[in-house]
């Protein structure tokens, strides 16, 4: 496997990864500030906490885009 196709690879999975974290944190943040009078203090946390989590997640992903473009020579937005 050579470096442009497994670069390749990497650009499709962060850019997947980006859009499903950002929909996760979308689908929770809702939960968490538009229903938090339906769900028990501890369930309010814990999504509070997914919320820190996932962001952390899509910035992680936001890193590995870029290390996939360094990879194939594109520019780096």
């Amino acid at each position: 496997m050579n470096q442009q196709s497994s670069g390749h690879k990497l650009l499709k999975g962060a850019n997947l990864a980006m859009v499903i974290f950002l929909v996760l944190f979308l689908v929770v943040a809702y939960l968490a500030w538009g229903l938090e009078a339906q769900f028990p203090l501890m369930v309010i946390a814990v999504l509070h906490f997914l919320q820190i989590l996932l962001a952390g997640l899509f910035k992680l992903s936001y890193v590995v885009r870029l290390i996939a473009q360094n990879q194939l020579g594109r520019p780096l937005h």
